[in-house]
C-alpha cells in the first residue's frame, strides 16, 4: 500500500469513496515557538462539496494531547483546487505530499516528559504564542474563516 496518495486523482477517488472526513496532512514543529506544533488538516464532505483547512497550534512541550493548550483557526475553501493551491503556496505541501494515513511520530516532537528541562521555556514560548495569535500573526484574511478558537 502507498503511503501518499500518487495524484490528484488518487486523493479525489478517496474523497468520493468517504464522502467526508478528514486527513491529517501534517504535524510540524514551530521553529519561533519552543515546544508548538502545527497540526494541519483537510476537512471534507463531498455531498455539501465542502472543503475546509483546519490548522491547530498546540503546546506538545506542555500539553502531550493537545487538550488545553492550542488555538484553531478552520478556513473554507469554495474547491479542492482552491485549498490544495493554497497548501501548495503557503506550506509547500503537493498532492503527493498528503499522506493516506498519517502516522504521528512522538519521537519528532517536544514533550513534558523526556524535555521538562525545557518547561520554563515552552511556557514563555506558549506565553508569546498567545499575544502573536491574539494579535492575529497567523490569521489569513484573504481566506474565508468558519471557526476561530478566540470565539469560544
Amino acid at each position: 500500500m502507498p503511503l501518499h496518495f500518487a495524484d490528484l486523482d488518487a486523493l479525489k477517488s478517496h474523497f468520493q469513496n468517504k464522502e467526508n472526513g478528514f486527513i491529517v496532512i501534517d504535524w510540524r514543529n514551530c521553529p519561533d515557538y519552543e515546544g508548538m506544533a502545527l497540526s494541519i488538516m483537510l476537512v471534507f464532505d463531498t455531498r455539501q462539496s465542502r472543503w475546509q483547512l483546519d490548522l491547530q497550534w498546540i503546546s506538545l512541550g506542555l500539553d502531550p494531547y493537545g487538550d488545553t493548550l492550542q488555538e484553531s483557526y478552520v478556513y473554507q475553501f469554495t474547491s479542492l483546487d482552491e485549498l490544495l493551491e493554497y497548501l501548495l503556496l503557503k506550506y509547500q505541501i503537493k498532492v503527493t505530499d498528503i499522506p493516506i494515513h498519517y502516522q504521528f511520530d512522538p519521537d519528532k516532537f517536544p514533550d513534558p516528559v523526556k524535555d521538562g528541562a525545557k518547561k520554563a521555556l515552552f511556557e514563555a514560548s506558549w506565553k508569546r504564542f498567545q499575544h502573536d495569535f491574539l494579535n492575529g500573526a497567523f490569521f489569513d484574511p484573504a481566506l474565508t474563516i468558519v471557526y476561530n478558537s478566540l470565539d469560544n
